[in-house]
């Protein structure tokens, strides 16, 4: 890839304001130790064009360099990640009597995931920072994505799992020559000591939150964009997106935040973030009133398992998301989540792990409870493939019959 040109930006923190060079080493402010994003010259970016600012010689994510963290040391590491399609669901929208439903796949971005679009930037940047090596919490997708990365990048990864992590997702893990570490922690006490770990031993921590890394939000957000272009800047009333840590929605708000500064948006479109219903701590805290900071669910449980996040790291952040686009959160169970994998295959041919397909089963959801109307239009977040968790598809759909090579036992099954 030809490497973009430089992209003049500031970092500025989300909560005190502090403004930190486009050089600083710094993931969080240094002031106050709040996360901190990356804000550029939006009216320069746009210029007279009305359109997202990009680079069209260059496919994926690094399509929109100019609105990218990028700077004369930058070495971009890519696996061809992003250029994903915005897919029409016309089944869904027969079974669900609506009139427009739109799948982001993101199943097909190379480590099956919409990881990808964050470790592109944030591996980039860790190359240009001179990282001797990276860590980061993982519940499968994110860790996988990492390793791939730093193997692109060469450099040394430390991935810490949570526990009950499948061994589908493990052996997708080893695979890239990271050093793995399982471990039976929940979300918030290995996450405080991947941070630890990086502090001691001077690494930089990837952990797929914005809390930790403002790179991570900048990846992520490029999804966005390519709906924006793939919907001639036509958006959808409600984007359905799964929550974990919260930064996946997070990304995708900063990326309309974005389109809104150019004078490309007029409105936001509302946001639901869905999670497992025994392991919601963001859907809990919208639901009772409270910060998610303060939300940590003892003993969770969700087949989805990339998302089973007992503390929501970004959970502020998607919450105020969720709260200024007049959105929701809920949180869905394990049999609605299986009936969606079932769905999404049989009617649209999109294999999905459960949490990919958790969006649908919050839609099914919305619309039982008169939250969403049928004349509204609704994209459905995709983030992950079913290979990432290809037990819980057995699950859904069953072990199939044994026959023998006997046509008489085969007719019993035609036309069923």
């Amino acid at each position: 890839m030809n490497p973009p040109a430089p992209v003049s930006f500031i970092l500025r923190c989300i909560s005190c304001g502090r403004e930190h060079p486009a050089t600083a080493n710094d993931l969080v402010c240094e002031r106050c130790g709040s996360p901190i994003e990356a804000l550029y010259d939006y009216e320069k970016a746009v210029g007279n064009a009305r359109r997202i600012p990009s680079n069209e010689s260059i496919q994926g994510v690094w399509r929109y360099s100019p609105l990218l963290p990028i700077n004369r040391k930058t070495r971009i590491f890519s696996l061809g990640e992003g250029g994903t399609p915005t897919l029409r669901a016309e089944r869904l929208e027969e079974m669900l009597r609506m009139t427009r439903v739109f799948v982001k796949n993101e199943s097909r971005n190379p480590t099956l995931s919409f990881k990808d679009r964050k470790s592109t930037v944030s591996v980039s940047k860790a190359s240009e920072f001179g990282a001797r090596a990276m860590a980061c919490m993982t519940a499968g997708n994110a860790g996988s994505s990492i390793a791939a990365y730093a193997a692109k990048a060469q450099i040394p990864a430390y991935i810490f799992t949570i526990g009950g992590i499948s061994d589908s997702k493990m052996a997708k893990l080893l695979s890239y020559g990271a050093h793995v570490f399982r471990t039976s922690s929940p979300t918030r006490d290995l996450m405080v000591f991947v941070q630890e770990v990086c502090q001691k031993y001077g690494m930089m921590n990837l952990t797929a939150a914005s809390r930790y890394n403002p790179y991570i939000k900048e990846g992520a957000k490029t999804s966005l964009f390519e709906v924006y272009e793939d919907l001639d800047g036509s958006l959808p009333d409600w984007f359905i997106v799964p929550i974990g840590g919260g930064g996946n929605l997070t990304s995708i708000f900063k990326g309309l935040r974005e389109l809104k500064l150019m004078g490309l948006l007029d409105h936001y479109p509302k946001m639901a973030g869905v999670q497992g219903k025994n392991c919601a701590p963001v859907a809990e805290a919208f639901e009772k009133g409270l910060s998610p900071d303060l939300m940590v669910i003892q003993n969770p449980s969700t087949i989805a398992h990339s998302i089973l996040d007992s503390w929501a790291p970004d959970g502020e952040q998607a919450l105020r998301a969720i709260r200024e686009t007049n959105g929701l959160a809920l949180g869905v169970s394990d049999g609605e989540i299986l009936d969606a994998m079932k769905i999404l295959s049989s009617k649209e041919g999109l294999f999905l792990e459960p949490a990919a397909a958790a969006p649908l089963a919050a839609l099914k959801r919305m619309l039982t409870l008169n939250q969403v109307g049928r004349d509204e239009s609704v994209l459905l977040f995709a983030t992950g493939s079913g290979s990432n968790q290809p037990e819980a598809a057995i699950q859904a759909w069953d072990n199939p019959p044994s026959i023998e090579l006997d046509l008489e036992s085969f007719g019993k099954f035609v036309g069923r």
